[in-house]
């Protein structure tokens, strides 16, 4: 009877003191946020660690802005239990701080069990609605590389969008991630032309001559067409750099399926396709 009194004034002075009202604000703020983030970041050519800094400090943040507003509306309300607030304000800060410390490693069970290296897979492609395959990812003015986040979603991976045109410049800081596998569109660093030689796809690739990244070139092409372009695209590249080529691999959508990254002919594929080449069981 004690402890049911006891309870029912814990639960009497949160709601005096509006903590679940102010809980309930601070998740829908922090989280519109990191999601708005999640959205223009890429097009924004903003590094994922920022949403991951940004999650991890809400996760940090919430105990501590509860734990301040008990204490400071405190003063004016009437006392309450040591007991319930301690334990539920412990339970808060454990929680918290062990969803924060996950949202800044990015690591979870299947992770763990690749010795701790969790492999990175860059997506990249173009907001232009030319090189968008699904009306519905245009009309949410996305591109390609959200569409196959969502798909690639439960494999143990980290998963980074990098939104590209004619005028992207990052293959030096992309490079420094040193990125186990990049996923990129045959056509992401075109307009509206999407004739002629991917000269500028030749020159990003050969900023990882040097390195043990992996590529895989979709587009909307056969498989086999695909595959002579790139080989004669690179075949100088390979030369300098024997090897070059075998890390560059090719999926052509027409050969699973309709040219959409919505249908699941096209989309198990090619996640199968990334297990394979990240050696993921």
């Amino acid at each position: 009877m004690k402890e049911n009194a006891g309870y029912q004034s814990f639960i009497k002075a949160m709601r005096e003191r509006n903590l679940l009202g102010l809980a309930a604000a601070y998740l829908v703020i922090g989280f519109g946020l990191v999601e708005a983030l999640d959205i223009v970041g890429p097009r924004l050519q903003l590094s994922h660690r920022i949403v991951d800094v940004i999650l991890a400090s809400l996760f940090f943040g919430f105990p501590i802005v509860l734990a301040a507003r008990w204490i400071v509306a405190g003063k004016k309300a009437p006392k309450a239990g040591a007991t319930g607030p301690l334990l539920s304000f412990l339970f808060l800060f454990v929680s918290c701080g062990w969803l924060g410390t996950r949202a800044l490693t990015g690591q979870d069970g299947e992770a763990m069990d690749l010795g701790g290296q969790v492999p990175l897979v860059v997506l990249m492609d173009s907001h232009h609605p030319s090189r968008v395959y699904d009306e519905e990812t245009r009309v949410a003015n996305g591109t390609n590389a959200d569409v196959l986040s969502d798909v690639l979603l439960d494999l143990p991976i980290r998963r980074q969008r990098e939104s590209i045109g004619p005028d992207w410049h990052r293959d030096e800081e992309i490079r420094r991630f040193d990125p186990d596998l990049i996923v990129i569109h045959y056509s992401g660093f075109r307009q509206e032309d999407s004739s002629g030689p991917r000269e500028r796809l030749r020159l990003f690739i050969s900023y990882f001559a040097e390195s043990d990244t992996e590529f895989l070139i979709y587009s909307r092409q056969s498989e086999e067409g695909l595959r002579e372009t790139m080989d004669g695209l690179l075949a100088d590249l390979d030369a300098q750099h024997p090897g070059l080529l075998g890390r560059v691999g090719v999926f052509g959508l027409t050969d699973y399926g309709p040219p959409s990254w919505r249908s699941p002919l096209t989309t198990n594929p090619l996640k199968l396709r990334v297990k394979e080449i990240l050696g993921i069981s």
